[in-house]
């Protein structure tokens, strides 16, 4: 254990935090026999965290496995599902505005463009 932390000081990883359950790994159906520890962590340096400074990590619940999957997101999720609810209506093709508003869009986009 010693060696993994010297690992971590020396590649200069930080824990980047989590949602969800404290615990990660649990063993023990009964309360007197259960064991729940965080095991498993999401870590990286400062300048991957400066790339992806929206991270987040979340502990989803495990099922066939002791330890908890984990879900790295690197983008906004408020920014995705906002994307998510879109739906293309064919009769905007039928407006005479249509191609020069998607031609406008399309030059002055910066970043992605979905």
């Amino acid at each position: 254990m010693e060696a993994f932390r010297n690992v971590l000081e020396d590649c200069q990883l930080m824990d980047v935090g989590y949602s969800g359950n404290w615990f990660t790994w649990e063993r023990g159906n009964l309360p007197e026999t259960n064991i729940r520890e965080r095991l498993d962590r999401g870590v990286a340096n400062v300048n991957w965290i400066s790339r992806f400074p929206e991270t987040t990590i979340k502990h989803l619940v495990h099922s066939t496995s002791y330890h908890c999957p984990l879900l790295l997101t690197t983008t906004n999720e408020r920014e995705t599902k906002r994307w998510e609810t879109f739906r293309f209506e064919a009769w905007w093709l039928m407006e005479e505005s249509f191609e020069s508003e998607v031609k406008t869009k399309w030059e002055s986009a910066t970043g992605n463009l979905l």
